[in-house]
């Protein structure tokens, strides 16, 4: 639904959610607040079966450009992949439902895609104090590279030209959570996407911010299983693209996780053993399909 007098969108935001509506509706009460942004539509993605998001959704019907698309099925990729196709903006953004991007974060997405030749852009993840979380961010802004993009982008911070992201086939949806290899979505479409992306066309703003929750620590039961069910989709990659720069990435994976493994810290160790044991079962679970032909 489109609120009178707001134009075309030069950003469509797809959102993929399942789950509880108030974290759906902490996302959108961040994009009601964008100051100074461009315009843009938000296309919600509601994998949920029932109507729980209805009320949220038709609360910002007259304050945001907003889309309720209801689907049979629960994979965040696919899903994704499904508000791509209904989406009207030249560029697209695919934040988290529980994401919530910082005033001034589209802004700062608008000023990017102003800058010659750009075709994907990055933002960062900050935890409710405003420390960067979930990956080891790069400090400055950065034209990344396939060997540099690890540092760069998660599937929540990506924006990338509409055109771009079809051409490529969009997500693999295979990965990503509800998929066979639950993770590395984002990393997987990006290192597709330099296949048509040249250098010097692909930026990371770290002044795109959006505050993502922090999973782990603490250092428990549910870190193991998570660092497990990410390092399956991570093996996959591996598997999947055998590249230099990918393979050198894995060993660093691999290596990392194998030393702090051997700490012997309680949880955290546990939890690093697990990603180890996770990427192999992950590059073995791909291979045996790939034999197969059942990917």
């Amino acid at each position: 639904m489109k609120a009178p007098g707001i134009p075309d969108p030069l950003v469509s935001l797809v959102i993929a959610t399942l789950g509880e509506a108030r974290t759906l509706a902490a996302c959108l009460a961040s994009l009601d607040e964008q100051r100074e942004a461009p315009p843009f539509e938000v296309i919600v993605v509601d994998q949920n079966g029932d109507d729980r998001l209805d009320a949220v959704v038709q609360g910002y019907a007259d304050r945001l450009d907003i889309l309720h698309a209801r689907v049979a099925f629960r994979a965040a990729s696919r899903a994704r992949n499904h508000g791509a196709r209904l989406a009207r903006g030249r560029w697209l953004g695919f934040p988290d439902d529980d994401c919530r991007l910082l005033p001034d974060a589209l802004q700062q997405a608008a000023r990017s895609a102003a800058e010659p030749g750009v075709r994907v852009i990055t933002g960062q993840t900050i935890d409710e104090d405003g420390r960067p979380n979930v990956l080891r961010w790069a400090a400055a802004p950065v034209r990344f590279t396939r060997w540099t993009m690890f540092g760069c982008l998660t599937e929540a911070t990506l924006f990338v030209d509409r055109e771009t992201f079809l051409a490529a086939g969009g997500f693999d949806e295979r990965f990503g959570p509800g998929g066979r290899y639950p993770a590395a979505e984002g990393i997987e479409l990006m290192n597709r996407l330099f296949r048509q992306v040249r250098a010097g066309e692909a930026l990371y703003n770290p002044a795109i911010r959006m505050r993502h929750p922090t999973k782990v620590p603490p250092w428990d039961r549910q870190a193991v299983r998570r660092f497990r069910t990410y390092a399956l989709g991570d093996g996959a990659l591996i598997a999947k693209n055998p590249e230099p720069h990918i393979l050198y990435w894995g060993a660093r994976t691999a290596v990392a996780a194998a030393l702090q493994a051997l700490a012997f810290d309680g949880w955290r160790s546990l939890a690093f053993a697990a990603r180890l044991g996770g990427l192999c079962r992950g590059m073995g679970s791909f291979t045996l399909a790939r034999w197969t032909c059942r990917d």
